[in-house]
């Protein structure tokens, strides 16, 4: 009876043991490959910095270069700008 309860327990340890050590085991490391597209073409990484005005304009106004006034500033001389470029015409008939 007694060795009985013994490997029991040693069973009940070993597969304990077992258990934690699958849990706390380092995964393998992976080699990096760019990630790719359903086509199988490479997908670009996105640019780390801003891509447009507005972004760089916001970037500036968040790091302290310019103020929050030279902002709105800025922002509504780009405003005007795209305004004369494409202006937006109300569509008609609809009154």
């Amino acid at each position: 009876m007694e060795v009985a309860a013994v490997l029991i327990i040693l069973v009940i340890v070993v597969t304990v043991a077992l258990v934690l050590a699958s849990a706390f085991w380092p995964e393998p490391e992976q080699d990096q490959e760019p990630a790719k597209s359903e086509t199988g073409a490479a997908v670009p990484e996105p640019p780390a910095g801003p891509t447009t005005l507005e972004g760089a304009l916001v970037a500036q106004l968040i790091s302290g270069e310019i103020s929050a006034r030279q902002y709105r500033r800025a922002v509504a001389k780009l405003a005007a700008r795209d305004d004369q470029r494409q202006p937006v015409r109300p569509p008609t008939g609809l009154v």
